[in-house]
């Protein structure tokens, strides 16, 4: 069997797809069962084992969309190799990619302004922006329906999918996430809290739903519950305009060493910022499946996070949730975890039963494998 992964759309700073497609791509070569032809992007290409490289199924491309530059070339280079190797099965791991297949396609798609927008996440975004996003959203739901298969990772995710592509439910499989290996090589204990400080991580991306905006007012409002002594820890790059306007109003507000970024981070760095903590925040208003909820709870920093179905998915009753874009709520839940630790050591011991469900990697490998196999035999 002949399956070609499709990553050339992959992204250096695309979240957690970059890691995601690492590791898949990393884990076939311990499946020799399966001819895999690997199409990839320059960004992953960084990243990849170099033994790899000198095979004649790895396949590199400029990054894509690229409209202005290379992407009609690739277009075209993409379909005279499709044909040349003829695979019966094309695995879109970063998808939609811009590019039609003649053969049969599995997307994995984990776009959730496509499946499962809210009122909240509309909110953040200006006029102009909800305009790009409708467009952005209504091409990415006409390129979906041009297949019939789908790995994602929530329940959430594949009702949207079902009800966009109108596919079969047995078309779309679902298969959680899991806690990258590369944590399990650090111990999960933390290490001894700064006195001075309860420390927060707050790992997100400036997306606008991501919702960083609202850390000053939790921290307006801790400081109104009598709590002034907590400090945030969020990767947001400091040569962005969205850290320099924070870190301005901070001051302003006499905040200024209460958020402390560490830009963007590597899993190495990740798991020595976790380790510092003593709780994670969730802010988000919207998501597919966060990987940061798996990381906090390895590393066992109870969660406060918004009340969303996508989050009490993954969570259940290991977290508090607090109502969306509620700063005085946030605070209050914080708060509750601080003054609190018999909260905290309940928590704890769910996080750990939670965590169970999440932690088998070569089970998620398989599971997306045999669904493949499937499909590709169908």
């Amino acid at each position: 069997m002949r399956i070609l992964i499709n990553a050339i759309s992959t992204k250096k700073h695309s979240g957690g797809a970059y890691q995601i497609a690492y590791n898949f791509i990393v884990k076939t070569l311990e499946h020799p069962e399966v001819e895999w032809i690997y199409v990839l992007s320059q960004d992953l290409d960084e990243i990849l084992p170099v033994d790899m490289k000198t095979k004649d199924n790895y396949h590199v491309f400029p990054t894509q969309p690229d409209f202005r530059h290379s992407y009609f070339r690739v277009k075209k280079e993409l379909s005279l190799l499709e044909q040349r190797i003829n695979p019966d099965l094309v695995y879109s791991i970063t998808a939609p990619s811009y590019f039609t297949f003649q053969t049969k396609e599995v997307m994995r798609f984990t776009m959730p302004w496509v499946t499962h927008p809210n009122k909240y996440s509309w909110s953040v975004l200006s006029w102009t922006e909800k305009m790009k996003m409708r467009m952005y959203c209504w091409n990415l739901r006409r390129m979906m329906r041009k297949t019939q298969y789908f790995v994602t990772q929530t329940e959430t995710t594949k009702k949207g999918i079902i009800r966009i592509t109108k596919t079969s439910e047995n078309n779309v499989k679902v298969v959680k996430n899991v806690l990258p290996e590369i944590y399990k090589a650090f111990p999960s204990s933390l290490l001894p809290p700064d006195r001075d400080w309860i420390d927060i991580a707050c790992v997100a991306n400036t997306s606008a739903h991501k919702n960083l905006d609202i850390i000053p007012h939790v921290l307006e409002e801790l400081q109104s519950l009598g709590i002034s002594n907590v400090r945030f820890h969020v990767t947001i790059p400091k040569g962005e305009d969205y850290w320099r306007k924070m870190s301005k109003y901070l001051q302003s507000q006499g905040f200024g060493d209460r958020v402390v970024t560490h830009g963007r981070c590597s899993q190495i760095e990740l798991a020595d910022l976790y380790r510092h903590c003593q709780f994670c925040f969730l802010p988000t208003l919207l998501e597919v499946f966060s990987v940061t909820s798996l990381e906090a709870m390895y590393f066992q920093l109870p969660i406060v996070a918004t009340d969303f179905d996508f989050n009490r998915e993954v969570m259940e009753d290991a977290c508090l949730y607090y109502e969306p874009k509620n700063a005085r709520e946030a605070a209050e839940r914080i708060r509750e975890l601080i003054v609190n630790p018999g909260i905290q050591s309940e928590i704890k011991d769910k996080m750990k039963k939670r965590l169970q469900l999440f932690s088998d990697y070569d089970r998620h490998f398989n599971d997306i494998c045999d669904f493949l196999k499937m499909v590709a035999t169908n």
